[in-house]
Order: structure tokens, then sequence, then C-alpha cells
């Protein structure tokens, strides 16, 4: 198990995210201690600016660990990149999502 998360750690650090994700995916399904592995995944999600994907794995984590604030912060930071990135969404009127009604 070390060897593999040193080999996790060297993907990352040599920024060879989609393997370090299909690894990491691996250990997820075949591993007891999930929620490191699921903070792992979402931080490389993030590196890859899959920020939907990061959140949803944040989430994951909270539902079992709902006062790591480690894990808070990371989704309150997603959350507000994704709400920056979508404002023209959150700023709308156009309630009905009618693209003749802007």
């Amino acid at each position: 198990m070390g060897d593999l998360k040193k080999e996790v750690e060297q993907l990352i650090q040599s920024e060879k995210y989609t393997q370090a994700l299909e690894l990491i995916n691996k250990l997820i399904e075949f591993n007891d201690n999930k929620e490191e592995w699921l903070e792992k995944r979402a931080d490389t999600y993030y590196k890859l600016g899959e920020f939907g994907k990061a959140l949803n794995d944040y989430n994951k984590i909270l539902k079992t660990s709902k006062e790591n604030k480690i894990i808070k912060s990371k989704a309150e930071m997603v959350h507000t990149i994704l709400k920056f990135q979508n404002l023209d969404i959150f700023e709308s009127t156009n309630l009905n999502l009618d693209p003749w009604d802007d």
C-alpha cells in the first residue's frame, strides 16, 4: 500500500493527473480507508479544473466526517469557484431557462 501511495504522489508531482486518477480510483474501489483517497482524488480533480467532480468527492467525505474543517473549507472554496464561474446562471432572472427570454 505504501508503494501505491508513493506512486500516486509521484504522478501528481509530475503533473500526470490522469494516470494518478486511474490509480486512485482503483485504490478507492479496493480500500477500506476511502476518505483519504477521496480527498486525494478531489484535490486532483481540483488541479485539473474539474471543480464539480472535486466538490462531489468533498461532499462524500463530509457525509461521514461532518466536522472535518479542512474538507469543509475545500468544499466551500470549490463551491465559490463554481459560483463565480457560473455567475451568469446565478444572476439570471430567466428562471425558466428560456433562451429567448434574456
